[in-house]
């Protein structure tokens, strides 16, 4: 009741959407994942009492029927324009002419919704499908992969996982077959057939305690670079958890077997440091967690990622940092570290009081959350972008790490600032804003989404989130709903999708907007904070849009609408939009 019926928690799923969840998400977090700690000493009949009272219908796995199933189950592999997390190798959720043809003047009829599919026994929805000219490929946090049709939304193909999926999927030729690569939550890398669904093979890839796949792994010539993150964060609240011995990494794995080639420590091995206030041992260093997916430059032989706080001290210096690594070997090629010194986990709270585990001084937690995008300047320059929760937008040179720029568009906090990361197309850097209304002194949020020059940073455009109804703070402790009429989240978390004169943003409070990229006018907006009918007959209601951006292929735009991990509203639909002919 502490952490989950608890509105001035913000750091947990709400009841509500813990009871959306399946029960395989909420064995794997039980057993193996951020709340295995809390459940230490229970039994498996106890595991299973809680999971069973939470998801009383979660073990139900999904039944396709022959009604929801396509006539037409071929899938083309000719043409793919949307093949992992930024849409390609460079990060940059850019959308040109060649991907879509969703522009400015095609918008003045606006769009329709399409088709709605809704995500069995889920309660969120984060991971970045993979598209093809006719096929949409859509893993779920309650373990389901599907095989979609990109027009329709028919199902070609699905298969259970049984293990949640929390990391964007990818493509890739694995064994001369098309195939999808995934990384469920306990850092099992599946390589599958795309044109089947089956198995070709798996690899466990952790390297240390306590980690998880959060970012998704990426192909990179015949290696593919698979990233990891830890959960310590979380463990960190439980005053006997021994913080902490988890920390980032990034492993390179043989494309064709999924043999592992390196790995790439962002800590050092912990050790014991000192007692808590309670008596209970400390360990260090800890964190630096790889919450991003890499993006890839082959032509340089580099990989580029973000990483997140320490955990414990000692601080390294290779926490809140834009780090390149060598795609031959996993050497550390540059580091360029925004914020110096940043421990901290969740036993720190400027809600309830530091916990014993919180590390003196206790950090901002000014992580890089979303990936980091690469592109060439006017005058030949390569560089690399990044957001951090920090609210700073940095740009730095591609070979050194050399800073460039440092824009600053928010106050940031521990939910962003920029929380996904920034969206790059060819003529601005649009970067979204959270800074959650936290009544902290001193505290000045300015949530909202801003367009910068990419040449000199300069500031083109900001445009206010606006919460758009009076919220009652007085109330966020009893607030029974899951989806209230005013939210206390509603600013700009997920990533954004940029076509050439368009910005795509979803929002906290499950409102979908475009804007005019020269402008930052709203030219069109969608509510999808309510139920829909679903194709494939699951019930399926919208909330929050965070972590995934939209994407864009044809006259067609895809969102995923739901996000229930920070006390934000939960939701199951998958969500997809086509062009309407403008009226005469």
């Amino acid at each position: 009741a502490a952490c989950h019926d608890n509105g001035e928690q913000i750091r947990a799923p709400s009841l509500a959407a813990l009871k959306n969840m399946s029960a395989p998400q909420l064995f794997f977090s039980l057993k193996s994942g951020k709340m295995k700690e809390q459940a230490n000493g229970l039994k498996d009949e106890e595991i299973q009492a809680l999971v069973s009272y939470l998801s009383p219908s979660g073990q139900v796995g999904f039944q396709m029927t022959e009604e929801m199933s396509c006539k037409d189950t071929s899938i083309s592999f000719d043409s793919v324009p949307v093949k992992h997390w930024g849409g390609d190798a460079n990060g940059r959720h850019y959308y040109n002419d060649a991907k879509t043809s969703i522009t400015l003047d095609s918008m003045q009829g606006g769009l329709e919704l399409a088709w709605a599919f809704g995500a069995p026994n889920a309660s969120t929805m984060r991971s970045h499908p993979v598209i093809t000219n006719d096929t949409v490929f859509l893993a779920t946090t309650a373990g389901d992969v599907f095989a979609l049709d990109r027009i329709k939304g028919c199902i070609k193909w699905h298969r259970a996982m049984n293990t949640s999926i929390r990391a964007p999927l990818a493509y890739a030729v694995i064994a001369e077959k098309p195939a999808l690569l995934l990384a469920d939550a306990s850092t099992t890398v599946h390589t599958i057939d795309a044109a089947s669904g089956d198995t070709i093979w798996s690899a466990y890839t952790a390297v240390a305690e306590n980690q998880m796949a959060t970012g998704g792994p990426v192909p990179a010539g015949d290696r593919i670079i698979v990233p990891l993150s830890a959960f310590d964060v979380g463990a960190a609240m439980n005053p006997e958890y021994e913080c902490c011995k988890g920390h980032g990494a990034v492993v390179a794995l043989d494309s064709a077997t999924g043999q592992k080639l390196w790995e790439a420590h962002m800590t050092g091995a912990p050790k014991p440091t000192k007692k808590s206030s309670v008596g209970t041992q400390l360990w260090g260093p800890s964190g630096a967690p790889v919450w991003t997916t890499p993006s890839i430059d082959l032509e340089s032989g580099r990989i580029y990622i973000g990483t997140g706080e320490n955990t414990s001290s000692p601080a390294t210096d290779t926490s809140d940092a834009v780090i390149a690594l060598d795609i031959e070997t996993g050497q550390r090629l540059w580091t360029f570290q925004a914020t110096a010194n940043d421990t901290f986990n969740m036993a720190c709270s400027r809600f309830r009081g530091n916990g014993p585990n919180c590390p003196e001084p206790a950090g901002p937690d000014y992580d890089f959350g979303g990936g980091v995008s690469q592109i060439v300047l006017e005058d030949g320059r390569d560089v690399v972008i990044a957001g951090q929760k920090s609210g700073d937008v940095h740009m730095l040179d591609a070979s050194t790490g050399e800073r460039i720029w440092t824009t600053k568009v928010s106050a940031g906090s521990a939910l962003g600032g920029i929380h996904w990361g920034v969206a790059v197309g060819s003529n601005h850097v649009i970067a979204p804003a959270n800074d959650p209304a936290f009544p902290f002194p001193g505290y000045n949020p300015r949530p909202g989404l801003s367009a910068l020059d990419p040449s000199s940073g300069e500031v083109l455009w900001q445009v206010r989130a606006e919460r758009g109804c009076e919220y009652d703070f007085t109330s966020r402790a009893t607030e029974t709903s899951p989806w209230p009429d005013c939210p206390f989240s509603y600013a700009y978390s997920a990533a954004p999708a940029v076509p050439d004169e368009l910005v795509v943003q979803g929002a906290l409070d499950g409102q979908l907007r475009i804007f005019d990229i020269n402008t930052g006018a709203v030219i069109w907006s969608y509510d999808t904070k309510r139920s829909f009918e679903t194709v494939n007959d699951v019930s399926a209601n919208g909330g929050a849009i965070d972590n995934a951006p939209p994407v864009l292929v044809g006259d067609m735009l895809y969102v995923q609408s739901g996000y229930s991990l920070f006390n934000q509203m939960p939701g199951n639909v998958f969500l997809a939009f086509r062009a309407k002919e403008p009226t005469k």
